[in-house]
């Protein structure tokens, strides 16, 4: 603290700072890149455990042997199916709740897409959900188990055995009296839009674009959701599901107990379907947790949800995914031992005596039994930050010293004015002799004219400080809110295009940052040519195009076939942002319009401005 309170030594520091400080900026980057790299090591990681010990998972043995009941589902729900490829057979999911005695309920509701995709049509829905009441309990509490209603058409993974065992789960808990929460089992329709449709009519939320319409039974607070995407065949592995909407995780108590339970039972677990790496201590168990940590941090990033659970973490609701991957090679595992899963997963939720708050909900998972806490990875990116904010300061450093040379400079200041008041006099003289009509402009000759130009460009002087920047401060803005806004206004003058509504979002929005580009010429001269197409590289445009060819990568042999599903990709992606924006609140394209855009076109705007050499 005493060289911090010294003028003399802060001085010194600073003096330090401001003439290293390119190589400060280097350093704090470079450490804290590799910092972040070695967290994927497992002995800089810590391993899982329980917060929570209400839960205790796996302290009762499992009772539920089904198979004949999963088995009847499967072939009952395959035979509906095939009466109608393009529908669900809700009516037969319906019957089939109602038969085991529960609150059973249909739950309608409309969509009303943005864009004019429907041309203001709405779309209706229908969820189906069953309510088993607790017997030890008012329904004061309850927990959630979904899975989604898919056609045989639907490009998605079918999930006829996650239905099959649901239903059969429902008719096992029914006989059991030791619930102390009421349990839902949800069934939804239109994927994403059918679990926010039901989530906000049970919480008496109005939307624009999804009307949830009015749910005729409801249960008490939802504390945990368990979503279902298993196939009808049998599984080799569980691969777990939980980044949420706009980068939102579950509880990691709740994690903890689907795999502690999933390897009780002898079933594998894989995050991003990577199994764990059998020697951590060997490159390729390095290079495994790396990429999953690499993938994990790239989905929260996207703002899109990994599965049909991302809407209940929205409401403080902890939910994520079980997917059932099919068997490659190994030895397959049956829906049985998927129930008993399940079963317990439930069993500890029903143990609970309060909300999931002890564990963390900011982590990164290398692997299914290591995690790193917010207090772990957030110095490597302090580091990472700081050297923009060394840079940041030095130039604020600069900025500071010139200020006091000017001030310095008050003789010379003084001169000025008067000088450049005596010349506006003149040349306020001279305007005034030609309002006058003294003469008028063609009346002058050529001395007076040059005389009077000559004064009006002194007494003009250029803005400094702020309004220098201003202009690129307010275009930079008002691009950012055409970008925001745009897609409304493009498909409302589409229609006579005749194109189809991601072509028209992708060409109109592709058009719009083209003409931004052209800006700069209001406000300075070309410069350097590299420097411009460096910027450009890291424009928002680049950036999309850059991430769309990354999840292409391995799926098309060639490089031209690559590039083409990566268009069709950017197109069909940028379509779906949009639309999460008005469905869901994602953070994702708001970001993109309000944020990343406007300050990188103020740097873009930057480089074509011809700036002073300054020096220290």
């Amino acid at each position: 603290m005493g060289i911090l309170s010294n003028p003399q030594q802060r001085q010194k520091i600073v003096d330090i700072i401001a003439k290293y400080n390119n190589a400060l900026c280097f350093v704090c980057y470079v450490a804290g890149v590799a910092w972040f790299l070695a967290l994927a090591y497992p002995p800089m990681s810590a391993s899982n455990y329980f917060s929570e010990n209400a839960l205790l998972p796996g302290l009762v043995e499992n009772e539920f042997f089904s198979s004949a009941d999963i088995k009847a589902n499967i072939d009952d729900y395959r035979s509906q199916l095939k009466k109608d490829k393009r529908k669900v057979p809700r009516e037969w999911v319906y019957e089939k709740l109602q038969s085991l005695g529960l609150d059973t309920y249909l739950h309608n509701y409309s969509i009303r897409y943005p864009l004019g995709i429907t041309k203001d049509k709405t779309v209706p829905g229908q969820n189906v959900y069953a309510i088993l009441r607790a017997p030890r309990a008012a329904s004061n509490e309850a927990l959630v188990m979904s899975s989604p209603l898919r056609a045989k058409e639907s490009d998605l993974t079918p999930t006829t055995g996650g239905i099959a065992v649901m239903l059969a789960l429902a008719k096992f808990f029914r006989q059991k009296t030791y619930w102390a929460k009421d349990i839902i089992f949800l069934f939804t329709d239109h994927e994403q839009i059918g679990i926010q449709a039901w989530l906000d009519g049970y919480h008496d939320i109005k939307a624009d674009y999804i009307q949830p319409g009015e749910l005729m039974g409801r249960s008490g607070q939802i504390q945990a959701a368990l979503n279902l995407e298993i196939p009808a065949g049998n599984i080799q592995n569980f691969n777990v599901k939980i980044e949420g909407l706009n980068g939102q995780l579950p509880n990691l108590d709740f994690f903890n107990l689907v795999v502690r339970l999933c390897k009780r039972e002898g079933v594998d677990v894989t995050l991003h379907k990577q199994a764990d790496p059998y020697l951590w201590n060997t490159l390729e168990g390095y290079q495994s947790s790396l990429s999953n940590m690499m993938q994990m941090m790239w989905t929260q990033a996207s703002g899109i949800s990994s599965g049909n659970h991302g809407l209940f973490l929205r409401y403080h609701i902890e939910a994520l995914t079980l997917e059932g991957v099919a068997p490659k090679k190994g030895q397959p595992r049956g829906h049985e031992r998927s129930g008993r899963i399940i079963e317990g997963v439930f069993r500890s939720l029903n143990n609970l005596l309060e909300r999931f708050h002890q564990s963390f909900f900011f982590y990164i998972l290398p692997t299914t039994s290591t995690y790193v806490s917010i207090g772990v990875y957030m110095p490597p990116f302090g580091l990472i930050c700081a050297a923009g904010l060394i840079k940041i300061s030095f130039t604020l450093l600069l900025a500071i010293r010139i200020s006091s040379d000017k001030i310095g400079d008050n003789t010379a200041k003084n001169d000025k004015e008067k000088t450049k008041s005596k010349t506006e006099k003149e040349a306020e003289e001279l305007l005034r002799s030609l309002k006058e009509g003294l003469g008028g402009e063609e009346g002058l000759n050529a001395d007076k004219q040059q005389q009077l130009q000559d004064l009006l460009d002194d007494a003009a002087e250029s803005p400094t400080g702020l309004l220098s920047i201003l202009p690129l401060i307010l275009i930079s803005v008002l691009m950012g809110l055409l970008s925001y806004t745009g897609p409304e206004f493009i498909t409302s003058v589409a229609p006579p295009i005749r194109m189809k509504i991601d072509d028209v979002i992708t060409f109109g929005l592709m058009a719009l940052f083209t003409a931004s580009l052209l800006f700069p010429r209001m406000v300075g001269r070309l410069m350097n040519l590299i420097q411009k197409a460096v910027v450009l590289l890291v424009s928002p445009a680049s950036m999309v195009l850059a991430a769309a060819m990354i999840s292409c990568v391995g799926e098309k042999s060639s490089f031209l076939e690559m590039m083409g599903l990566s268009w069709d990709t950017t197109k069909h992606g940028l379509l779906l942002t949009i639309i999460d924006n008005y469905f869901f609140s994602s953070w994702m394209y708001p970001f993109f319009s309000l944020l990343v855009l406007p300050n990188w076109l103020f740097f873009w705007g930057i480089v074509h401005c011809q700036l002073p050499k300054l020096t220290v």
